[in-house]
């Protein structure tokens, strides 16, 4: 009986792509287990508990973080680009020079976590919670942080150029030598916040957003007359 030549291997992995089978290589990858170092690029680790988690220099880029608890995880160095991370739940954790770039993280939660030097550029952070983190020296440019909850954070040295705070709550942060060139500051909350030392700040984005009598702002700049906003603002 003559035998059918055997399928080439390229057709193989196309059909097991079709499939949804992953090549035996990325399986081994996303089956490590957590730790230093780990390469988890591309895989899928929804809601996993890894609270206090030794993570440092993982490798995340293009994983699927959803609701996973990380709270209180060190991943200094990590990096999350293009990172899925809805709901996942950063509280606490140790994030010092991540690079979380073009992450999308609606309503994430990094309360309390360390920033400090990491890279957000363009990630999306709708509504995500950083309340009193340290963001400084942090590179925000271009993020999307519509909605999102800065009150008593971090923000000395960091670049939010670009970035769109609107509706975001900044009350009682600190934005010692924070670059706010050209961000979105539409109805954002800025009472009571010292922005003396602030760079890149024109009145037509304070008009825009929501100051009151105790906002300090930058020499050479005027409170604008419609402040305060509405209460229902």
């Amino acid at each position: 009986m003559r035998r059918l030549p055997a399928p080439p291997k390229v057709l193989i992995l196309a059909l097991a792509a079709i499939a949804g089978v992953q090549a035996p290589a990325a399986l081994a990858s996303c089956n490590q287990m957590p730790g230093q170092g780990v390469d988890w690029t591309g895989c899928m680790k929804t809601g996993l508990y890894l609270a206090g988690d030794a993570m440092t220099g993982a490798k995340l880029d293009r994983a699927t973080l959803s609701s996973t608890n990380l709270t209180g995880a060190d991943l200094t160095g990590a990096s999350l680009v293009k990172a899925t991370l809805t709901a996942t739940n950063f509280a606490g954790a140790k994030l010092v020079g991540a690079n979380l770039s073009d992450a999308a993280g609606t309503r994430s939660n990094f309360t309390g976590a360390d920033l400090s030097k990491a890279r957000l550029d363009k990630s999306e952070l709708f509504r995500s919670r950083l309340g009193k983190a340290n963001l400084s020296g942090a590179f925000v440019i271009g993020t999307q942080l519509v909605r999102a909850t800065l009150t008593g954070a971090r923000l000395d040295g960091a670049d939010l150029t670009y970035a769109n705070l609107a509706r975001a709550d900044l009350r009682q942060a600190a934005l010692d030598g924070t670059t706010l060139q050209s961000s979105y500051l539409f109805r954002t909350r800025l009472e009571g916040v010292d922005l003396s030392k602030a760079k890149g700040l024109e009145a037509t984005q304070l008009a825009a957003a929501c100051g009151d009598a105790e906002t300090k702002l930058p020499p050479g700049l005027a409170k604008p007359g419609n402040w305060p906003c509405p209460s229902s603002e």
